[in-house]
């Protein structure tokens, strides 16, 4: 109770405060065996609701609470994925009180996610879901004492988190009012107006930007504008300062003065990104750009063969650029890489992934959309995911292994399979995940160039990159740029410890940047060897057993433990689904067997090994159902488990079953120990990315979403 009280102190608003006042006094009447009188929360729902979500801090539930009782089942239900059977407003009052559960925090914000998730495939009102959405946001924000734009980009954060549909702000006004914040003012002033106009006359932008500079646009529409209408906006204003550019630009003009002429027009017009940064100049997309010089014929036989017609324009239009900006567009966290290098006439892209926990892609900028070339560290989805939506405009080339090509072409058409994007954004045509289709997969895969590990290439205007060696999963590697001589190293995911099928990555220490993944940065290192250990001892006393696996990686390296220790010689290992394509491609091979057709049953000298690591689906889910109850039967976990996730749901006991149930830890990427030990050793900048740690550790810098550090050369 008193930590209820003390979470209630910091809510900005009176009314709000009131209102869980009202749940504290009604749980502490309870206690002393009074009943609540009949009235109203927040969301019309029964006051039981709060009073219940009160006495969950204290570990306490008191069965005169009905009403609070039915909605801890019901949440309790729709927190291991089972929406059968449970009415709207009884779904409705679980999320209720899993929003006051979440501001007491016996909730977690993954927890909220998960929620949200199961409506989209539900058959619930989607009206009635976004309202109580809108007002369950507002609520939380409130709750921990955000006020004024504080309060609105904190709901900015929630829609971007939950993967929301993108509301327009005013939305917002209602919801907030009812708990008591008067938000008005704040959607009067000039960079909301303009969003809504924006919004509201999306056929007539060109009209609505009136005499603006892109400059003072960008400014006032970052936090707000849809990012498709953002995307229009950028095509506008660039058509328009190209043949104002062009007015500028004489025939007998060499290409350094045909560039700095049109730098100069930029500066002057705001045809920037931010804070004065002037935008990529592409002579190339003039009307008439100027004649060209001709090309060094070393840089000419730098580029890939099946680069250079595309890459040409960008060389012979180019000088040494005397600027670079690392433009961080995946942000610090998991789930959304990608970082953008800015040139002055271009710049590359490093991966561009898609979240599997809510389809957030990277953060929109500008000079996304004036890029020459795409580099791919390696297939998993948080890595290559959002490239069919980078192409629906996108021409050009986009570089990895091999490896990495097929397997994301397998990748990427399982996502489309299995509903990526999700409605209603896939009908939302402001946001730029619905354009992830079919014609945008195909256009991506036919414009993919194979780069060779540890050679030279040049993939845009005085961008030279190395690809090495990364031993994450099968064709990973991380990229060594050379920028006018300026050394970037991008890990990507790498793994510097040994395993069964991946040597150990050795990367350089020596580049001035080092823009490292730091996803087990401060964490418990893994044992391969207690591992190989615990599948022993389940083999031998256990079958069926079944392998829940992510296809990439993952499947192969259990594939080769149970090689190693020999049990493909004793027991009938099977390997299914996209695990089994994904092994084919990558060129394992042993003494296991895909799925045969109609097999429906596992005998108990079955192993199957099949993708889907979290459960979500698929073969391992379905033989896992047929198994629950068999004591001798057993699932191997093996990998990262999202919360909520039915694998998790599993290990944390929330799912019944007889079975044995075994977690095998294992990653693919670098150990703590190792990873410290090689940061220790680099000697220029230390960049983590990729990471859950919260803070910088001493001498790292942890960018924040789309943060940017600006290189002179």
């Amino acid at each position: 109770m008193e930590f209820a009280e003390k979470i209630v102190q910091q809510v900005s608003s009176e009314t709000l405060r009131e209102a869980f006042q009202q749940g504290i006094a009604d749980a502490n009447a309870v206690l002393a065996g009074e009943r609540i009188p009949d009235g109203e929360g927040p969301f019309g729902e029964s006051r039981q609701i709060m009073a219940y979500a009160v006495l969950q801090t204290m570990d306490a539930t008191v069965e005169t609470l009905e009403v609070g009782k039915e909605a801890a089942d019901a949440l309790q239900s729709i927190l291991l994925g089972v929406l059968r059977g449970i009415r709207e407003h009884e779904f409705l009052d679980a999320a209720t009180l899993m929003v006051y559960g979440l501001i007491f925090e016996t909730y977690s914000d993954e927890d909220f996610r998960h929620v949200y998730r199961l409506t989209l495939t539900s058959s619930y009102s989607r009206l009635e879901i976004e309202k109580w959405l809108r007002k369950a946001i507002a609520l939380i924000c409130i709750a921990q004492g955000h006020e004024g734009r504080e309060l609105l980009d904190s709901i900015r954060y929630w829609i971007q988190f939950l993967g929301c549909p993108l509301w327009v702000p005013n939305k917002f006004e209602e919801p907030c009012s009812e708990l008591g914040v008067d938000i008005k003012d704040i959607l009067q002033e000039e960079d909301f107006r303009f969003v809504v106009s924006l919004r509201k006359y999306m056929n007539y932008l060109e009209e609505a930007l009136g005499d603006r500079s892109y400059e003072s646009v960008r400014r006032l529409t970052r936090a707000w504008l849809p990012d498709a209408i953002s995307s229009n906006v950028l095509s506008i204003y660039r058509a328009r300062v190209n043949a104002e550019a062009q007015k500028i630009i004489t025939s007998d003009m060499d290409i350094p003065k045909a560039l700095e002429t049109v730098r100069r027009y930029y500066d002057e017009t705001g045809f920037k990104s931010h804070d004065g940064a002037i935008l990529p100049i592409r002579l190339q997309d003039l009307p008439n750009p100027p004649p060209p010089d001709a090309i060094d014929p070393v840089i000419f036989e730098m580029i890939p063969q099946k680069l250079r017609v595309q890459l040409m324009p960008a060389v012979v239009y180019s000088t040494k650029t005397k600027t670079i900006e690392i433009i961080f567009l995946g942000g610090p966290r998991i789930g959304h890489s990608g970082i953008l290098i800015k040139t002055d006439t271009g710049g590359v892209l490093l991966d561009f992934g898609l979240s599997v926990s809510n389809q957030r892609m990277p953060f929109w900028e500008p000079e996304l959309e004036m890029i020459d070339t795409v580099l791919i560290s390696h297939s998993h989805l948080d890595h290559v995911g959002a490239l069919p939506i980078l192409y629906d405009k996108f021409d050009g080339k986009w570089c990895s292994t091999g490896i990495t090509a097929a397997v994301s072409r397998l990748l990427l058409e399982d996502a489309l399979s299995i509903g990526t994007p999700l409605p209603p954004r896939k009908r939302d045509k402001t946001d730029l995940v619905s354009r992830y289709n079919r014609r945008n997969i195909d256009k991506a895969i036919q414009n993919h160039v194979q780069l060779e590990v540890g050679k030279a290439h040049e993939v845009a205007a005085g961008v030279v990159v190395t690809p090495l060696d990364a031993s994450h999963i099968p064709g990973s590697v991380a990229y060594l740029l050379d920028i006018e001589g300026v050394r970037i190293l991008y890990t990507g995911d790498f793994n510097l410890d040994q395993s069964l099928i991946l040597p150990g990555a050795n990367l350089p220490t020596d580049p001035d940047y080092v823009i490292f993944d730091g996803t087990y940065w401060g964490r418990e290192d893994f044992d391969r060897t207690a591992v190989m250990g615990q599948i022993e001892e389940v083999v031998n006393n256990h079958g069926p057993i079944i392998i829940p696996s992510f296809a990439v990686g993952r499947a192969q390296e259990m594939l080769t433990i149970l090689e190693t220790l020999e049990i493909t010689k004793s027991r009938n290992v099977i390997v299914a689904g996209l695990a089994e394509k994904v092994t084919k491609i990558t060129g394992f091979s042993g003494h296991w067997d895909a799925l045969k057709q109609g097999k429906t049953v596992l005998d108990k000298d079955d192993i199957l090994i099949a993708g889907g690591g979290m459960m979500n689906g698929g073969y391992a889910r379905e033989h896992f159902e047929q198994n629950r109850d068999n004591p001798n039967a057993a699932v191997i976990l093996c990998g990262y488990l999202a919360p909520r996730t039915p694998g998790w749901n599993l290990l944390h006991g929330y799912e019944p079953h007889k079975c044995r149930v075994q977690y095998a830890r294992l990653s693919a990427h670098s150990s703590a120990s190792q990873l410290q030990a090689y940061i220790r050793e680099i000697k220029g900048k230390r960049i983590m990315v990729h990471t859950p740690f919260p803070t910088e550790p001493k001498g790292i810098k942890i960018p924040g979403p789309a943060e940017r550090i600006v290189i002179k050369t």
